[in-house]
């Protein structure tokens, strides 16, 4: 990872080193592609161009605006769109809980524009999800994956739609990740914030703190923006520790906690209390972990789907919740129905088919030079 991305991502960038560093950036082009693929390049742009916009070759510092200005009109987009599906579904009497997205991007950064955002990302009750997927698509979404039974995706726990014109996609949660974190873990501690002069319930700060680490070591840690995310919370809000430490037990979730913590102070220079970096450094797992993460953080290499399991495996803190997460793996998902399409009424037929299907993939094909690492959850 280039050094001047790095300082460009943190919350207070030192002008002196941002000029001291751009002096000895010889590839550009290199830069701003790197940036592109981990997500930063709206937080490059900002910091070049607040603090040494003549020591930028021009064609850079016009791709890296054209992408600033780009991401302001997508975040746009979404926002609005935000607003009017929370409309939607407090008229229907549907609780959804915004993350990630606009909810991070007014509240975490000085300006919306600076992050990144893919889709909408709203939180809601399992029981709700039935009826809140009706209201979308009577409103003009669709699922990506045509099967309506919600059983292959009860253990992601989440259901992706897009709207018909294909401008805004919308990622209906009701479990988070690889965790135990549901709506309940969250609804008793929800906070105002502050969206495009709006007022809407989000995660407390020690809630989303806990979730943006179980969010990033679900996916690996493979782009800086959410190592951001982890940094401008810690340094933006004053968070109550004993809380994030107990809630993060209490979701089973310390050392996905802990690694997130260990990269933002690393990488981002993240201001942790003494106490919670001796309880962070105490961990046995985490160091060999964020190694792991350096390993792909560059963009070169990413971790296969096997690696990725086994991570994933590392962050759960005991037997009980790695055989759990073994076992998840032995559930029919979308790719299941992908593969084999039969009625509903044989939907036990998948338990079946499902370790069928991955012996074939993991032992069989890997026999005949097949990449055994393609995705299957």
């Amino acid at each position: 990872m280039p050094p001047l991305i790095l300082e460009c991502a943190r919350a207070h960038p030192d002008p002196g080193e941002l000029r001291r560093l751009s002096g000895f950036c010889s590839d550009w082009e290199g830069l701003v592609e790197s940036a592109l693929k981990h997500r930063v390049a709206p937080l490059v742009f900002w910091a070049l161009n607040r603090t040494c916009p003549d020591a930028v070759p021009p064609e850079a510092m016009a791709a890296l605006r054209n992408r600033f200005q780009q991401n302001i009109k997508q975040n746009l987009l979404y926002t609005k769109e935000l607003l009017r599906l929370l409309d939607l579904f407090g008229m229907a009497g549907i609780q959804a809980i915004p993350f990630k997205g606009p909810a991070l991007a007014w509240s975490l950064y000085e300006t919306p524009g600076l992050r990144l955002m893919g889709d909408l990302d709203l939180l809601l009750q399992e029981r709700d999800a039935p009826r809140a997927i009706e209201l979308l698509r009577a409103d003009g979404y669709e699922r990506w994956i045509q099967s309506g039974d919600l059983r292959f995706f009860a253990i992601s726990g989440q259901i992706p739609l897009v709207r018909t014109d294909g401008r805004v996609a919308v990622d209906l949660h009701w479990r988070l990740g690889f965790s135990r974190l549901d709506f309940s873990f969250f609804r008793d501690r929800l906070q105002p914030v502050d969206v495009a002069g709006r007022q809407v319930s989000a995660f407390c700060p020690e809630d989303l703190l806990v979730y943006l680490c179980v969010h990033g070591g679900k996916h690996g840690w493979f782009s800086l923006m959410w190592i951001c995310d982890v940094a401008r919370l810690i340094d933006g809000f004053p968070l109550d520790w004993n809380t994030v430490l107990s809630r993060a037990e209490e979701g089973h979730m310390s050392r996905a906690l802990w690694l997130g913590i260990h990269l933002a102070r690393e990488l981002l220079g993240a201001r942790v209390p003494d106490e919670v970096r001796k309880r962070m450094e105490a961990d046995p797992l985490t160091g060999s972990l964020a190694s792991r993460v350096h390993a792909t953080l560059p963009g070169d290499r990413t971790m296969t789907t096997i690696q990725r399991m086994w991570f994933q495996c590392r962050l759960l803190e005991n037997t009980a919740d790695r055989l759990r997460f073994l076992g998840d793996g032995l559930q029919p998902s979308p790719s299941d129905w992908e593969a084999l399409r039969i009625p509903v009424s044989l939907f036990p037929v998948y338990y079946i088919a499902r370790p069928i299907r991955l012996a074939w993939k993991w032992c069989v094909l890997p026999l005949f030079g097949r990449n055994r690492h393609s995705e299957f959850l």
